[in-house]
């Protein structure tokens, strides 16, 4: 579960000091996130990787895109990235994308099963 990160604006907002628990649930955060991004790009860069060569020059392109994002990002520069989601808007649009893909091939090894019969 992600921290409330409101609350500890707030609290710095009014001149509180942030209690150890509170410092050590920011920090485990962080270095969670960094773990993320880093495994997030590390994937990005090996699917660029093995792209066919029959992909299109505007697909690559996208991927290519993502991977110097990433760099930026792992590198603490985020300026040039637009953040257009809030992550509850992100996790739905992944949750859809491994729900269509799920649903796709569930019914493809049905049809599948079925045509050996």
């Amino acid at each position: 579960m992600l921290l409330d990160i409101q609350v500890y604006y707030a609290k710095l907002a009014n001149n509180e000091a942030l209690s150890n628990e509170e410092l050590t649930a920011l920090l485990k955060e962080l270095a969670h996130f960094r773990q993320a991004t880093a495994y997030l790009a590390s994937c990005q860069a090996a699917t660029a990787e093995s792209l066919p060569a029959s992909t299109s020059k505007t697909a690559r392109g996208r991927h290519v895109d993502l991977c110097a994002n990433a760099v930026k990002l792992l590198k603490v520069d985020s300026s040039p990235i637009r953040y257009t989601q809030n992550l509850e808007a992100a996790q739905e649009r992944c949750e859809k994308v491994v729900a269509d893909w799920s649903l796709a091939h569930r019914s493809e090894a049905l049809s599948t099963k079925a045509s050996r019969r």
